[in-house]
């Protein structure tokens, strides 16, 4: 009987033990999820954004050496007239880099105003023999200089009378540059527009530099004259959006822009961001709802390549479009995981840097690739890459606990796997968002100074400055040429060439015309 009661109470705490070990393991793993978290947040705050990581480091967390060249691994080689047995590197004789050859100065442009000022020697007797010295030659030193950049157009309107009749008098109009009640001339509201949104100045800040200048001009009349010049320059960002819904690709993304709706605090608005090469149209919506980019995408029947967020679900079932996930947002989960799973994490990282290496190599191609010949070059390289990391994924998938940082990876990477393949069969589509990523900077950057749209039609302004302005940043045009030209001429342009206006179509027309004078 003893030994009974003996045995059961061994069995009881055998089984007591393995619940508290059990507890344990959830504790210990619910702990790593939290340090991860908290290792999340604070390298958001306080840390590095940049989510690149040396595939040697890679290889050294998954214990074994890298197969993979990178682009900044140095590789040091001793000459062979290096004595090695005369080493003078030491704690006292450290040694020496070589010295970096200095690029040069860059020139200034051929346009700059030159200001001559021309240098003589007080003294012109020759030190050796007394004689006068005679001019031979000139040297020139250039260096930039600056004076007030702001000037008054007076215009004196003369007018004319009939000394006969003294009925009828003439006098001629302004120009489309200043015929309206502006204080100031558009080249003036362009500088404006580009200080905001592209050098991302709040008004309130460029109301203090016109105040240093001695100019009163207040932020009302400065948000007035951005806000007209939005509504007229509408036409031209809608004639973009339709340009890029014809294609068969599109990127999109969105990111928060606030804004004030009187009376109450700010409210939570979003700048949607679509690109299609060197095109970006941006559309500002007062909630982040499926209806912003499902409106915006009506008619389109391509490829959309965005992130995995389940707003865009409606817009690709109801115009049954091709979708294409990212890869750099699968990574940067992985990425993560790193500092709870490392030997896991960086085996698959190694995988997906393979992938990217091959679109190393074909960006790196001269001539460009056809798509066509983009899908053979992946379809060749990358799908077995792709084959070895799913069966990879799912042997981790059986290691990891699924609230682990690597375990919601490998979920989100399985939930995306479809489009995550869809590079691999279509040339035109990247193998990430970055692009569209890229563009969200310039909003991200601006509403850190200005914080807030001061209303919805403001929001709906900056989406059109921020189109032209991401779209002429592309093409490599004067935003300040550009902005300043179709200001004026957007009044009276024939709405049927509207596509002249376009940052496209005004270089187009420019270097049409530049081979037409040459």
């Amino acid at each position: 009987m003893g030994k009974t009661k003996k045995s059961s109470g061994q069995k009881d705490l055998k089984k007591r033990n393995a619940q508290l070990q059990a507890e344990v393991n959830i504790l210990r793993q619910q702990v790593a999820n939290l340090t991860s978290q908290l290792a999340q947040i604070q390298r958001m705050l306080f840390g590095r954004k940049s989510e690149k990581v040396s595939s040697d480091q890679l290889a050294l967390f998954a214990g074994h050496p890298t197969e993979l060249p990178t682009e900044d691994t140095e590789i040091s080689e001793e000459s062979e007239d290096s004595n090695p047995e005369d080493d003078s590197s030491g704690a006292n004789n450290p040694k020496k880099k070589p010295p970096r050859s200095h690029p040069g100065r860059h020139p200034f442009p051929a346009n700059l105003e030159r200001e001559e000022i021309h240098l003589h020697p007080d003294n012109l007797d020759c030190k050796c023999c007394g004689e006068q010295m005679e001019p031979a030659g000139v040297e020139v030193s250039e260096k930039l200089s600056s004076r007030q950049s702001f000037f008054v157009k007076s215009f004196y309107r003369h007018k004319y009378a009939c000394r006969h009749c003294e009925d009828d008098m003439v006098r001629p109009d302004l120009p489309d540059d200043a015929n309206d009640k502006s204080l100031a001339t558009t080249d003036v509201h362009a500088r404006i527009a580009i200080s905001k949104y592209l050098d991302h100045n709040p008004l309130y800040r460029q109301e203090a530099i016109f105040s240093r200048e001695g100019i009163i001009l207040k932020r009302q009349t400065l948000c007035g004259w951005l806000t007209r010049h939005g509504y007229n320059l509408k036409p031209i960002v809608d004639q973009m959006a339709k340009e890029m819904l014809s294609g068969t690709f599109i990127q999109s993304d969105d990111t928060g822009l606030k804004y004030l709706e009187s009376p109450g605090p700010a409210n939570q608005g979003y700048m949607w961001s679509y690109v299609c090469g060197q095109m970006v149209v941006y559309d500002f919506a007062t909630d982040r709802s499926r209806a912003g980019p499902t409106e915006f995408l009506s008619g389109f029947s391509g490829t959309l390549q965005v992130d995995g967020y389940a707003g865009y679900n409606q817009a690709v079932e109801k115009g049954s479009l091709a979708r294409a996930a990212c890869w750099a947002h699968a990574r940067r989960k992985f990425e993560y995981a790193l500092k709870t799973e490392e030997i896991m994490s960086a085996e698959i990282l190694l995988l997906i840097q393979k992938l990217y290496l091959v679109e190393r190599d074909i960006r790196c191609q001269n001539p460009v690739l056809t798509p066509g010949q983009i899908v053979v070059v992946r379809k060749n390289r990358s799908l077995p890459v792709i084959a070895e990391l799913k069966k990879h994924l799912l042997e981790c998938r059986q290691a990891v606990l699924p609230k682990s940082p690597l375990g919601k990876a490998i979920e989100y990477a399985f939930g995306q796997w479809e489009w995550l393949e869809t590079f691999i069969h279509n040339g035109l589509v990247d193998i990430d968002n970055n692009s569209c990523e890229r563009s969200m900077r310039k909003v991200a950057i601006g509403r850190k100074n200005y914080m807030f749209a001061g209303s919805e039609t403001g929001g709906h302004t900056a989406a059109v400055f921020y189109s032209l302005l991401e779209t002429c940043s592309r093409l490599g045009l004067n935003a300040q040429e550009y902005l300043a030209d179709i200001m004026v001429r957007v009044n009276t342009h024939p709405q049927s060439r509207i596509d002249e206006l376009t940052p496209h179509g005004w270089k187009a027309k420019r270097e049409s015309e530049a081979k037409l004078i040459a």
